[in-house]
């Protein structure tokens, strides 16, 4: 492994980028209602994984926007108390987005207002999310074959909030192919109040199989009088700059960004990845932000990222095999300061 991290630089986006001074796309501003955001690349909501400690691993590479785990309504509305600690977010966190799924519109705006109350700068409804336990609730995509019902949740959402912040949805393509659900309900959500779309052009069948078609995003982009963000594939610079160029007014990075951070900063400094100490040193701090926040659990949920991270060059198989099979924090801190 690297040297201990006082004995490298704190990792991180670089202050500047290569091309200083020349305008670029993703530090354009943009506003999401009235949320002012300085830039227009974001961390995507992910189920399991964008916990504080991960949302604050990306920031430090320059994600301009978080989220976090797609919340169940319900349970903030019952006052679940594991479902309450999702509500958790430090100081530092903002501006951070709260997701919530549920298929009540009553339900749904109490807890978006909790979640306002709780700090949240942005709501976003997850009209999106194919897992057959979500969609069998009527939540998730199943909204989108109920346009009436998805549209009187984003009018009640809109209405408890009160114009504290900004209310978005996360949409799929459609159900099946062909079926234009997402597009065809998106006008319908925009009436009703939302101040974006986000869309992950794949259909709720294909679930996270084949390509994402983005044609539906440029489409989608230049029917709706707000900014449409795009999700779906997007590993790298070019493939970010070809969903601006196509008429996306921000892009959400996702699954790409696991194991690889750093993934921000390549894209927002035109950059190649950061030297190995610096991705190791990265390694280490969320590893401690984990284990800080998650204790015991911290074991089980960082066993998804380390296959992630040899993925990324930044493990080796050896290191990254001992990790998965390693018992308790203890063994993970004596691997990782070898």
């Amino acid at each position: 492994m690297a040297p201990p991290p006082s004995e490298t630089p704190e990792p991180g986006r670089s202050p500047t980028a290569p091309s200083a001074g020349v305008s670029d796309p993703f530090s354009e501003p943009l506003c999401i209602g009235a949320l002012a955001l300085d830039r227009r690349l974001f961390m995507a909501p992910m189920a399991g994984i964008t916990t504080l400690a991960f949302r604050r691993s990306v920031r430090r590479w320059g994600a301009g926007l978080a989220f976090t785990e797609m919340i169940s309504a319900y349970g903030v509305h019952y006052r679940d108390r594991r479902t309450l600690d999702y509500l958790m977010c430090g100081p530092d966190e903002h501006p951070l987005g709260f997701q919530l799924f549920g298929a009540d519109a009553d339900v749904l705006a109490d807890a978006a207002a909790r979640c306002v109350e709780a700090g949240a700068d942005l709501v976003d409804l997850n009209m999106a999310c194919p897992m057959r336990k979500v969609v069998k609730t009527g939540a998730g995509a199943a909204l989108l074959g109920d346009p009436e019902r998805a549209a009187a949740i984003v009018a009640a959402v809109v209405g408890a909030v009160e114009g504290r912040a900004p209310v978005t949805v996360k949409i799929r393509s459609g159900l099946r192919e062909g079926d234009e659900a997402g597009r065809r309900t998106a006008p319908r959500l925009v009436a009703a109040g939302a101040a974006a779309v986000c869309i992950h052009p794949r259909t709720a069948r294909q679930l996270y199989r084949g390509r994402a078609d983005h044609s539906i995003t440029f489409a989608l982009a230049a029917e709706l009088p707000v900014p449409v963000i795009a999700s779906g594939d997007v590993d790298g610079r070019a493939a970010a700059l070809a969903l601006l160029e196509g008429g996306a007014a921000a892009v959400m990075l996702a699954r790409h960004a696991l194991g690889r951070p750093w993934l921000f900063a390549e894209i927002l400094d035109d950059a190649q990845a950061p030297p190995l100490a610096e991705r190791l040193a990265e390694v280490r701090r969320f590893t401690d932000d984990v284990m800080r926040e998650m204790e015991a659990r911290s074991v089980g949920y960082l066993r998804q990222f380390w296959p992630r991270y040899r993925r990324a060059g930044t493990l080796d198989k050896e290191l990254a095999h001992a990790l998965m099979l390693a018992p308790d924090v203890t063994a993970v801190r004596e691997l990782l300061d070898r």
